[in-house]
């Protein structure tokens, strides 16, 4: 047998607390993710309005109309002086890193102007050309799309340039015939945004933790008051109830009272326990009573059965006469069954054999067995004719039988020396002639109704005989009609069958045999009827 393993306990109170905490944790922490990209993006959208608005103020400053001339002649004049200054005033006040004004190309990037004051790093003038050793050629790739196309401002943030972490903003100023001559764009740092969000991610937390906590105690309060104590209540009271020794304390042991007053199911749970332990008291209480009053049938009735026992004849030895044999056996369904079988001399020359089966099974039946079984026994030792054994006896029981009981019976008085016998059939099955040569035969005659069943019965007196060496064989419908797990019946075709294969020609070992054919015949299918056989050999 596979063993169990052992379940580790651990308390109802414990299991909410741990769960508790980890939803804590698991909100806090949905809290602080939801809040941070929140804020971030909040945030991204400030810079980025901030940015853009920048970079269109800029762009109101630009000599649009004067670019290409600018370029060609290299000569500026106040327009553009106000311009690059505006554009230096816009990138100090915002602290911007760059703020720009330029003309991509497909090797590059001509500046037309920056904020970037003089002697400051990074600083560029007009005609200046930048390519590829300061801008990677994608970056001049995509300016020379957007310069194409273009007809929004456009922000990006990078964080992996060696400029560092910025978002820039450009915007595409066109000229009178909506032909695009500069790129005004603007980069600004946002290394201040992640120090930024980790203050605020840390303000977050230490707000989420603390609503929590207060929360998480608010709601164990709350939980051990409605439901962990009520329930430790109910299973200390429980467990005092299981570890009482009932055997020991039957008189002294009172059902549960647990008061609590939660005004919801564990309440209900309480008032069941209370009433389970008292059914269960009361139960234990009748169920020992009930042990006890079987206790004392059983004993009756294993007394009835040594009594119905005694009833049988089992002494089959008649050492001082030598005309017979006979051996006989009798196996109730129950403790003690209804059949019956009896033999004894009526006189010098005649012994009588008798078997019956009463309707029924059990004490009642035994009863009824007995009682016929002596009127029989009295009626014969009376000398009357078999027949009229038979009516007396039918007319005797029925009389006070109530409960509508009958009983097969045959009875047959045997004359030894000549081996001439005279028998009566009340409903009973037909008796077996076992030859001296081994043929079987079965007895036939007049046959009447069961004996209790009706009070005018009248019975007819069978007269045969039986040659030396044969063997009478009775026995009652319990091997017949023995079912197996199939549902079919022994028979009498197989008890016959039975007979007629034995060699030795012997009682005993004939109803030995019989019924090991019967329990083999059964299998599993337990006993539905007595089972009674009596074998008289008139010897030679």
């Amino acid at each position: 047998m596979k063993e169990q393993k052992s379940i580790r306990r651990i308390s109802l109170k414990t299991k909410f607390a741990s769960a508790s905490m980890i939803l804590a944790l698991v909100l806090s922490l949905v809290i602080v993710l939801v809040s941070y990209f929140s804020y971030r993006d909040s945030m991204f959208k400030r810079y980025e309005e901030n940015i853009t608005s920048l970079v269109k103020t800029a762009s109101s400053f630009a000599p649009v109309d004067k670019v290409n001339q600018y370029y060609e002649t290299g000569q500026t004049d106040s327009d553009y002086e106000l311009f690059i200054k505006e554009l230096q005033v816009i990138q100090e006040q915002n602290h911007l890193e760059f703020l720009y004004a330029y003309v991509p190309i497909e090797q590059g990037f001509k500046v037309f102007g920056q904020g970037t004051k003089p002697g400051t790093a990074g600083h560029f003038v007009l005609g200046d050309f930048l390519g590829t050793d300061y801008y990677p050629q994608e970056d001049i790739d995509a300016a020379n799309q957007y310069f194409i196309g273009s007809e929004k401002s456009k922000t990006i943030i990078t964080n992996e340039s060696e400029f560092g972490y910025l978002i820039s903003a450009v915007h595409v100023l066109k000229d009178a015939e909506g032909n695009p001559t500069l790129i005004i764009g603007a980069d600004m740092s946002m290394k201040d945004i992640n120090s930024t969000l980790s203050n605020y991610i840390i303000l977050v937390s230490f707000v989420a933790a603390l609503i929590l906590i207060l929360f998480i105690t608010i709601y164990l309060l709350f939980l051990n008051k409605s439901i962990i104590d009520p329930l430790q209540v109910i299973v200390d009271n429980a467990t005092d109830f299981v570890n009482t020794n009932i055997d020991d304390n039957l008189n002294e042991i009172v059902a549960l009272n647990i008061e609590v007053r939660t005004g919801d199911e564990i309440e209900i749970l309480a008032e069941a326990f209370n009433k389970m332990t008292s059914d269960i008291i009361r139960y234990i209480k009748e169920l020992t009573s009930v042990t006890s009053e079987r206790e004392r049938i059983e004993t009756e009735l294993r007394i009835a059965t040594l009594i119905q026992e005694g009833m049988l004849p089992r002494n089959f030895l008649y050492p001082d006469r030598n005309e017979f044999t006979l051996y006989a056996s009798m196996r109730a369904a129950k403790d003690v069954g209804g059949d019956f079988y009896d033999f004894f001399f009526v006189d010098d020359d005649h012994f009588c054999i008798t078997i019956g089966d009463v309707s029924g099974k059990g004490v009642p039946a035994a009863l009824f067995m007995a009682m016929t079984k002596a009127t029989v026994k009295d009626l014969v030792l009376r000398r009357l004719p078999v027949d009229e054994v038979m009516t007396e006896a039918n007319v005797s029981l029925c009389n006070n039988n109530e409960q509508g009981m009958f009983v097969t019976l045959l009875i047959a008085i045997i004359n030894v020396k000549t081996g001439v016998f005279q028998w009566c059939d009340a409903g009973h099955d037909p008796a077996i002639i076992w030859k001296k040569d081994g043929t079987v035969e079965m007895l036939t005659g007049k046959k009447g109704f069961v004996c209790a069943g009706m009070e005018t019965a009248k019975y007819k007196m069978n007269e045969s005989q039986i040659e030396k060496g044969d063997i009478i064989y009775l026995y009652t419908d319990g091997i017949p009609e023995a079912n197996n797990t199939k549902n079919e019946f022994y028979g009498l075709e197989r008890l016959k069958t039975l007979v007629a294969s034995k060699d030795e020609h012997d009682i005993k070992s004939l109803c030995a045999d019989i019924l090991a054919d019967v329990d083999e015949f059964a299998d599993t299918e337990p006993q539905f009827d007595d089972i009674t056989m009596l074998g008289f050999k008139l010897e030679e």
